[in-house]
């Protein structure tokens, strides 16, 4: 696949975007003080390693499936999400999803602009694909902090 060279920036800042995902969720699994929410975060952190490598694919010309990409994780139920820590240790682990939450938006909105931006609908789909999963990372930090009292 040829790029355009707006193609190429595009993909280069996802890359770069995605790289920081993957930094920010290992730090913040290390982190957190919740064990269950070190065992979400290692897997946000896992499937934003899938988008690097997603989009490493598609610098390099080739243009996967957005089918192979899709995840299909079960969202915990609230129960399963509630946390069994101080109070410290309650607002030190929203300080991290607050964080994460942001992060999420951002990290959505790029790619949501991306969608736009490139001719080849394949390329569309599977940005479009990574975009909805990124919705859904937020929507599971946003369930964690609801099911726990924290603002988001």
């Amino acid at each position: 696949m040829n790029w355009t060279q707006k193609e190429k920036n595009f993909l280069k800042d996802l890359q770069n975007e995605e790289k920081l995902c993957v930094q920010k969720y290992h730090k913040a699994a290390e982190a957190a003080c919740d064990p269950n929410l070190r065992q979400i975060l290692h897997k946000l952190e896992q499937a934003e390693q899938n988008h690097c490598d997603t989009v490493a694919q598609m610098m390099d010309g080739k243009v996967p499936s957005p089918s192979a990409k899709t995840q299909n994780s079960r969202t915990p139920s609230a129960k399963q999400l509630k946390a069994d820590t101080t109070r410290a240790q309650k607002q030190s682990d929203a300080y991290l999803l607050s964080d994460l939450l942001a992060t999420e938006k951002y990290v959505s909105g790029v790619y949501n602009t991306a969608v736009f931006e490139f001719n080849d609908p394949a390329a569309r789909q599977v940005l479009s694909a990574i975009q909805q999963q990124e919705q859904g990372h937020g929507k599971e930090l946003a369930a964690y902090m609801q099911a726990n009292g924290m603002s988001c």
